[in-house]
């Protein structure tokens, strides 16, 4: 009996020991564990350089340089044409100051194509070139064939990438050789040379010929609504 009590004390003092040792190592565990966590709640948080992606700003479209040759029709009341001091009733003045920029050019009321070719200056190569002649040929009885020579010159004095022949305005006392046989002949020399030919002033003529009410004051110049009209009609022309 007392020996079963020996063997009995034994095993319980071992089992204790077991259970402390398994009971240290689960203290231990658990401390382990939460310095662990400790650590990971009290560790900054990575930080990401941040670069913004650039952002490009559009770019202003560059002003088209344009020159111009003409005669009353373009020179209106400007004091210095070829200089730039284009009146603000002519045509021109709508185009300048928002996209176009004057290159030059020349006009004077009563000349002829080849008054214009003579007096033109050689000028820079332009985006577009406008010319508007052959009243004063018609009145004065150029031959076109003298005018379409008188013209080949204007353009070789102003080279540009764009060559636009416009049709010039009726009279109401027509000239023997009328306003529209001569813009017919524009249109066919614009397509022979490549260039562009370009009728802006169908909203004033009259179906039986000459100009309606309201848009010149003598039947052969555009009145300063008529101008005005006009260079905005142009305008549209060369943004399309």
């Amino acid at each position: 009996m007392g020996k079963h009590n020996g063997r009995r004390s034994n095993f319980d003092r071992a089992g204790v020991a077991k259970l402390v040792a398994v009971g240290l190592f689960g203290v231990v565990t658990l401390s382990l564990a939460g310095y662990a966590l400790a650590q990971d709640r009290t560790a900054p948080a990575t930080t990401v350089a941040y670069s913004p992606m650039p952002i490009e700003m559009p770019t202003q479209a560059a002003a088209q340089t344009i020159s111009v040759v003409g005669d009353s029709n373009t020179e209106v009341n400007s004091s210095d044409f070829s200089a730039g001091d284009i009146g603000d009733a002519s045509w021109v003045s709508q185009l300048l100051g928002d996209g176009f920029t004057f290159g030059g050019g020349w006009a004077d009321g009563g000349t002829t194509s080849g008054t214009q070719a003579d007096n033109l200056a050689q000028l820079d190569q332009a985006d577009i070139t406008l010319i508007m002649t052959g009243t004063n040929d018609l009145g004065q009885g150029v031959a076109f064939a003298d005018t379409r020579a008188n013209i080949d010159r204007i353009v070789a004095k102003a080279p540009a990438n764009r060559v636009i022949l416009l049709a010039i305005p009726p009279r109401d006392t027509e000239t023997r050789r009328t306003t529209e046989e001569h813009n017919a002949d524009l249109q066919q020399l614009a397509q022979e040379r490549g260039w562009e030919f370009f009728d802006g002033l169908t909203f004033l003529r009259a179906p039986e010929g000459g100009y309606i009410a309201g848009v010149s004051d003598d039947g052969v110049h555009l009145n300063r609504e008529a101008q005005a009209r006009y260079g905005q009609i142009i305008r549209e022309h060369l943004a399309a």
